[in-house]
């Protein structure tokens, strides 16, 4: 049962969470807590995915994404304490509310779908970016650009993965 609510006005599902945050250019204090959500919910997503993986290598590189998703969650708070004071601390999958419904794969595992997925990645830095140069703030904003630098990093694993399983179904 998730331990942390969701305030009014945020997104009430991941879904949601995530078109939420694809529309938002200069984020508010709401809108950088629904990022730290779907990071920490991001984490076991690919988890999930890994775990339909029949390569040992395509799930590892899944299981990456999916810890460096954990790590821009902490960034996300970590910006929220720069602007607000305030902690807010990224919840583990149990006590995060957009898992209540339950933890799913992110997608197929399918090149096709993967290369798909990846694009979704490159365009986390493109909006990571937009955010650090509305935020006002100098350490608000290179926290943010880190956490761009790595979507970029999980795009190319993806791309990578999508490599090695098109291999495998030519080999």
């Amino acid at each position: 049962m998730p331990t942390v609510t969701l305030e009014p006005g945020m997104p009430q599902t991941i879904g949601e969470a995530f078109a939420h945050i694809g529309t938002v250019t200069a984020p508010t204090v709401m809108d950088i807590k629904v990022m730290c959500l779907i990071e920490a919910a991001s984490k076991e997503l690919y988890r999930a995915t890994a775990a339909n993986a029949e390569n040992p290598a395509v799930a590892d590189l899944l299981r990456t994404n999916g810890d460096e998703e954990f790590l821009h969650a902490r960034r996300a708070a970590a910006v929220l304490k720069v602007l607000t004071g305030e902690d807010f601390t990224p919840p583990e999958a149990d006590e995060n509310p957009y898992l209540a419904s339950g933890i799913f794969p992110i997608g197929e595992l399918t090149p096709p779908a993967l290369r798909k997925l990846a694009q979704t990645e490159f365009d986390g830095e493109t909006l990571y970016e937009g955010w650090a140069l509305s935020i006002g703030n100098a350490e608000a904003a290179a926290l943010l650009r880190a956490n761009g630098k790595e979507e970029t990093d999980h795009g190319n694993r993806l791309l990578q993965a999508a490599a090695l399983l098109e291999s495998a179904l030519e080999g």
